[in-house]
């Protein structure tokens, strides 16, 4: 297996505002299990962001400069509020194929997030329907977020997009609904050590990757995390399954993770419930009624978000049951 390590900085022309775009060229070519150092970008808010974040305590030289150029350089021309680093191509990935991504490292590029309100969105838009934002100042060498001045909320870093590229014909696409090439997933448990499986639709996977995360609760309700520039560290690898991976599935040290995602929060329940029994049966061997009984005995499903268009929910199967065997990604489908 290869081992060589790719660097991919922020830059005008490795990045897209607002979509996955499939005309896209890739900003890089990797081959199976090669690593890649990705930089990404929280894009600026309105009016003057170094004056919003001096003004909430963050020092003018900690303020990123890859954020301000983004902003000054790149259009947002997609509908998403995102900048998304990519694409990149996985060499050997083809329709069909399931592209495994395993996180690696994740390192903060700023010592601060941005966490807003938006009268357009979030769960309770209607009691809360002024626009606010907040800068988070970070405590990097404690790991916490200073939320308030007695509320410190431990650090927790993860990209809430991982995506492969959507079926081209569906041609720009908006980076704020999660779907069945994953995206806008925001599932905290995404963060080092964990491994995300892709269902691949177009030539060589095209991944994307952004909207990175300081600390997120599940259901990220008030619309935001806290929202940051983060650096990940990527290894690849492409399989061809036995049937058809039709959704995100992810695995932790301590989970299986199945995902629901849909407009409706019982269709997306539904969805997921579906996909544990499935993974339980392709997996694990397991009789589909047994698999049935087991997801309602010990599996959790969760809420992972609410705000974004498609509401997504997330299953935790505890590898323990099966001795903390890791998934076999040629069995997907099955």
């Amino acid at each position: 297996m290869a081992t060589n390590l790719h660097t991919i900085e922020t830059t005008p022309e490795t990045v897209e505002w607002g979509h996955y775009d499939p005309d896209a060229a890739a900003i890089d070519t990797v081959a199976p299990g090669e690593t890649v150092e990705i930089e990404t970008v929280t894009p600026p808010q309105d009016g003057d962001h170094v004056e919003f974040l001096t003004d909430a305590g963050i020092a003018r030289e900690d303020v990123l400069d890859d954020e301000l150029t983004i902003a000054e350089e790149v259009a947002h021309d997609g509908p998403g509020p995102h900048v998304v680093t990519g694409p990149i191509h996985v060499e050997g990935a083809t329709p069909g194929d399931v592209l495994e991504v395993t996180v690696k490292d994740i390192e903060f590029r700023a010592p601060y997030g941005v966490n807003l309100i938006l009268p357009t969105g979030g769960e309770l838009a209607e009691q809360f329907p002024r626009e606010e934002t907040y800068a988070v100042p970070f405590d990097r060498e404690a790991g916490v977020a200073q939320f308030a001045p007695d509320v410190e909320v431990p650090l927790d870093p993860f990209f809430g997009i991982m995506a492969t590229g959507p079926e081209p014909t569906q041609g720009p696409t908006n980076t704020a609904p999660p779907d069945y090439f994953g995206g806008n997933l925001d599932l905290k448990q995404l963060g080092v050590g964990s491994t995300l499986y892709l269902p691949v639709h177009a030539e060589g996977a095209q991944f994307w990757v952004g909207d990175g995360h300081g600390v997120q609760g599940n259901g990220e309700v008030c619309l935001t995390a806290a929202e940051t520039s983060l650096t990940g560290t990527f290894e690849f690898d492409v399989h061809e399954p036995a049937g058809h991976l039709d959704w995100p599935v992810a695995e932790t040290d301590e989970h299986y993770v199945v995902t629901g995602i849909d407009p409706s929060l019982d269709a997306a329940m539904n969805q997921a419930v579906r996909a544990c029994v499935s993974l339980l049966e392709s997996q694990q061997g397991l009789a589909p009624a047994d698999a049935y009984r087991l997801a309602s005995l010990a599996v959790d499903f969760n809420v992972t978000q609410v705000v974004n268009g498609n509401k997504g929910i997330h299953g935790l199967i505890p590898k323990a049951l099966f001795d903390g065997e890791s998934l076999d990604p040629a069995a997907f489908g099955a």
